[in-house]
């Protein structure tokens, strides 16, 4: 197949789309609740939305680690520089690793206490770790702290694939789409 025509395939485009989707409207909606007051109509109900739809992005992103392992990756471009290949895959390791520490610092502050979380009345969220007050205060930190940086590093990627397909006029946002 030539670099013109190869795409990744429909469910890593999925994958790929429907998370930027979610962790957009999760940061989104994490930078929402923290300025919610008791008597907001959303004070009970997003933290709700915003746990359940943290979880589907875990789940998420563990199929794409086995889909990683599984199946044959594209590969760069020919116009692409060494310093770009690097460049990319840096990112996208990064990608992972910010995912995967916001995701589980999420989980344990929401659940390393001493309440029991239940979602929608039906969906009670096992508790995996007993955390301190400190510890919990420090899961919540790494989860907002390190969601901004998620937020910089999509807005880069982004920006990157805006450049490869104006400047550059190649291929690398059509193989995604």
């Amino acid at each position: 197949m030539s670099e013109v025509t190869e795409k990744y395939d429909g469910l890593t485009r999925i994958i790929h789309w429907s998370s930027a989707l979610l962790l957009i409207g999760l940061f989104v909606s994490g930078w929402i609740m923290v300025d919610l007051d008791y008597y907001s109509p959303w004070y009970q109900t997003l933290p709700q939305w915003h746990q359940l739809i943290g979880l589907l992005v875990m789940f998420l992103w563990v199929l794409k680690l086995f889909r990683l392992k599984r199946s044959t990756q594209l590969a760069a471009l020919s116009s692409h520089s060494r310093t770009e290949v690097l460049l990319a895959r840096c990112v996208k390791v990064l990608f992972y690793v910010l995912v995967f520490i916001i995701t589980l610092s999420g989980y344990f502050f929401s659940t390393g206490g001493d309440d029991v979380v239940i979602l929608f009345e039906s969906l009670k969220l096992p508790q995996l770790l007993t955390l301190s007050s400190q510890q919990i205060d420090t899961m919540a930190w790494l989860h907002e702290y390190l969601a901004y940086a998620l937020m910089v590093l999509a807005g880069l990627h982004a920006l990157a694939a805006i450049k490869h397909h104006t400047l550059d006029r190649d291929h690398t946002l059509k193989r995604m789409l």
